[in-house]
């Protein structure tokens, strides 16, 4: 969890004051790190390895990264220890042992920093403990780290929740490097085939959270259009994967998640729409205009800009919220204790995703001539083209090569199309909105988009009756 550096105070007081901490046993220490790099670095993406030393104390630490947690393994080491003998010699490392094998460690250059560490109390003298670790450093925000035994999950998430409520933190469920800027697209996904429906949607969610939270800690010191395009486009494919799996959504989903992320789409949704419509539509509309009439689109250009930039902060407000903070926490908890529905164990990954895709491609494939449709109906068309899109991005591995060439390929052509005629009707709405727009900006935003509903609407349909059936290997 990161501090938003709003807490009225040093953050270690703000927390002492919460109830949990208020008995917890408090250290304070300097601690020493030193990580541990090899020339197989590549190939440990998942592991962190190093060494951590305060007073007297030597441990060594072995990190690995399995979202939306992450098991930390330590041992106090002796004077005369190695941390290669160490991992050779333990067996619940026995997969960093194997791609290690004889390579080599070097040690980074020791970082110190300034710690301060509480043990909290069994709860309800269970036993079960909850260990938070607070970073301070005078250069960037502090970071609370907590730590709990696998049986202690329960604690350890109400814990945050106590926190993520009464003090600016902000979770931070996947190691990610807050100092990039650059907005984070969604990675390729490679699905092995012997894999179980609820490891495919484990690492779909894995995939959708690094982009959202990759986005999110990307944005923290400014929200830029490409961030807000990039966690619009998680959101979309979070909701494309829910379909997709729907017997893994739960009460606590429907109850705890889902509204708060309606709140946050909407959001969402709004500033992208204020993104497209300024940057993009409104600025073809000035340009095709007249030269002589081009004065007269700054002060509507203007307006939009105004709006465009409320959105965006709205957008900010809210992901610096503790809604937010709760919203995020409650996806990575859920998430975290996900099963197998008792009637999905003995299903295969490839008869799942083809039963799925045929589905999502009938919506399509049924859909009456798109000329004959209304604005609305024939966006939710255009809705369910982009799902089956995105569900094939998932399941990319286990397609077949002409699917992946040709049916790809045709829905990203109808999505922009159909997006195009969508765009233009959004367009014509704002325009009617802003009092600085004239009646004939109005107009000709009116024009047009009855033109580009028209065109996009008989384009899309020659590109849709030409779609095949998706098809697994």
């Amino acid at each position: 969890m990161v501090s938003l550096d709003a807490l009225n105070g040093p953050p270690d007081e703000a927390l002492a004051r919460l109830s949990r901490f208020a008995t917890a046993r408090r250290t304070d220490f300097v601690l020493r790190s030193q990580k541990a790099g090899t020339n197989l670095a590549s190939n440990l993406t998942e592991w962190e390895v190093g060494i951590e030393t305060h007073d007297d104390h030597r441990v060594f630490v072995a990190m690995h990264r399995d979202w939306p947690l992450i098991r930390r393994i330590e041992t106090e080491a002796g004077p005369f220890d190695t941390l290669h003998g160490w991992i050779k010699s333990e067996a619940v490392l026995s997969d960093l042992k194997t791609l290690l094998g004889d390579a080599s460690f070097t040690l980074s250059e020791a970082t110190e920093t300034a710690i301060v560490e509480w043990d909290t109390p069994g709860e309800m003298d269970t036993g079960v403990h909850v260990r938070a670790t607070l970073q301070l450093d005078p250069d960037r925000p502090a970071m609370l780290t907590l730590t709990a035994a696998p049986d202690a999950r329960e604690a350890l998430f109400a814990t945050a929740h106590e926190i993520a409520e009464t003090l600016p933190f902000l979770i931070v469920p996947i190691v990610i490097d807050s100092s990039l800027r650059e907005p984070v697209k969604a990675n390729k996904l490679k699905l092995p085939k012997d894999a179980s429906p609820t490891d495919a949607f484990v690492a779909i969610g894995q995939s959708v959270a690094a982009q959202w939270f990759g986005n999110d800690a990307a944005s923290r010191s400014g929200l830029e259009v490409e961030h807000v395009h990039q966690l619009r486009v998680a959101q979309r494919r979070l909701k494309t994967a829910l379909k997709l799996f729907p017997e893994w959504i739960d009460n606590t989903w429907t109850t705890r998640v889902a509204p708060d992320m309606k709140w946050f789409g909407d959001l969402l949704g709004d500033a992208r729409d204020w993104d497209v419509f300024t940057d993009t539509t409104l600025a073809a509309y000035a340009a095709s205009d007249d030269p002589q009439h081009k004065d007269a689109w700054k002060p509507t250009q203007l307006a939009a800009e105004s709006d465009r930039i409320a959105a965006r902060q709205r957008l900010q407000d809210a992901m610096n919220s503790p809604r937010y903070a709760r919203l995020a926490l409650s996806f990575v908890e859920w998430f975290g204790t996900l099963e197998a529905p008792p009637d999905q164990a003995d299903q295969t990954l490839a008869a799942y995703a083809q039963k799925r895709i045929t589905k999502h491609y009938r919506k399509i494939e049924r859909a009456p001539d798109l000329t004959t449709l209304d604005a609305r109906t024939r966006h939710k068309v255009r809705i369910h083209a982009k799902r089956l899109r995105y569900a094939l991005e998932f399941f990319r591995s286990l397609l077949t090569r002409k699917t992946r060439k040709q049916v790809e390929e045709a829905l990203g052509n109808l999505q922009s199309v159909l997006g195009d005629g969508n765009d233009a009707a959004v367009a014509a709405q704002r325009l009617a909105d802003l009092k600085e727009a004239g009646d004939f900006q109005k107009g000709l935003a009116k024009g047009f988009a009855v033109n580009a509903q028209r065109m996009s609407a008989m384009e899309g349909e020659r590109i849709l009756r030409k779609i095949k059936p998706p098809r697994i290997k």
